[in-house]
């Protein structure tokens, strides 16, 4: 068989480690690999996609564009363009967590809903990047001052429309409105510092990790943040179960954050980050998703 991992070109030397996984546990299949980056895969204008008479696509890049492009070909993508787009922008996360009935700390586009102190968020973030604890008005001014439009890259998101408008309880924001809506604003959880990821691997949880942070109100480890293992609850349990049925998940990461002691709902990280889980646990989450993707191409 024949696979392609994309990775975004600026993303390939800091994940170098983990990519040359990617290539060993496909190499003990037999499967050929080849790492390329969006541009080529999908070639110019008046060049076919590369993918034709591939098997398989692993999606790293967090382009949902190409995700929908292989599932016009007919293309097997992990992830799916569901998941990706889930997992880069934050509204529609919040969104979906509210439609399947799970808590989310009240989030809006608009900050004026909000008092003070809340958190700002690019909508397309990850890794903590672009996550503003706002404390007062100067701070609001300065971080808009410092992220204006010509500044900002956001992920190649599809125009695809939603019903809906204003804010996450009215359901999802429009696509094509994300340049003009590229933050939410979000009430700022009570137990800061600490979160909580679950990694989910082909619809079922592989692990989860409590990460936390003594110097940060953001506690992601790759931040500086810690972060130890962590037995879910039957209660955090069902939640995530009912957070993943009717989705088709290859492997993602599901972020909780912790109000007055209670997991809510933050957000779906569609390419997730597993350097906690190789330092902390013996789990090898590549060669996990490596086999499910096999599995399910064999099936």
């Amino acid at each position: 068989m024949n696979w392609y991992l994309i990775y975004q070109k600026e993303d390939i030397e800091y994940n170098r480690a983990y990519i040359d996984m990617y290539f060993r546990s496909s190499a003990k299949r037999n499967i050929h690999l080849e790492l390329i980056t969006p541009d080529v895969f999908l070639g110019a204008p008046e060049m076919p996609v590369k993918g034709f008479g591939t098997d398989a696509v692993i999606n790293r890049s967090r382009d949902v564009n190409l995700a929908l492009t292989c599932e016009r070909l007919n293309i097997p993508v992990f992830n799916n363009s569901q998941i990706c787009r889930l997992g880069n922008d934050k509204l529609a996360a919040v969104s979906y967590a509210k439609e399947k009935c799970i808590r989310v700390m009240p989030t809006y586009v608009d900050p004026d809903r909000l008092d003070f102190p809340f958190v700002m968020k690019s909508r397309d973030g990850h890794g903590g990047k672009e996550v503003f604890l706002i404390e007062n008005e100067q701070d609001l001014d300065s971080v808009r001052a410092m992220t204006e439009p010509e500044n900002i890259v956001l992920n190649n998101l599809p125009d695809q429309k939603e019903p809906g408008e204003g804010d996450v309880n009215n359901g999802f924001v429009s696509l094509s409105d994300i340049e003009d809506n590229r933050w939410v604003y979000q009430k700022l959880a009570s137990d800061t510092g600490k979160d909580l990821r679950v990694y989910i691997t082909g619809n079922k949880i592989t692990a989860a990790m409590l990460r936390s942070s003594q110097n940060d109100f953001r506690s992601n480890f790759s931040l500086g943040g810690s972060a130890s293992v962590y037995t879910l609850s039957a209660e955090e349990k069902e939640m995530v179960t009912r957070l993943t049925e009717g989705l088709d998940i290859g492997h993602c990461g599901i972020d909780f954050i912790f109000d007055n002691g209670e997991p809510v709902f933050n957000e779906i990280e569609d390419v997730v980050g597993s350097r906690m889980l190789y330092k902390y646990t013996d789990i090898d989450v590549v060669e996990e998703y490596v086999e499910y993707i096999n599995k399910i191409l064999l099936s």
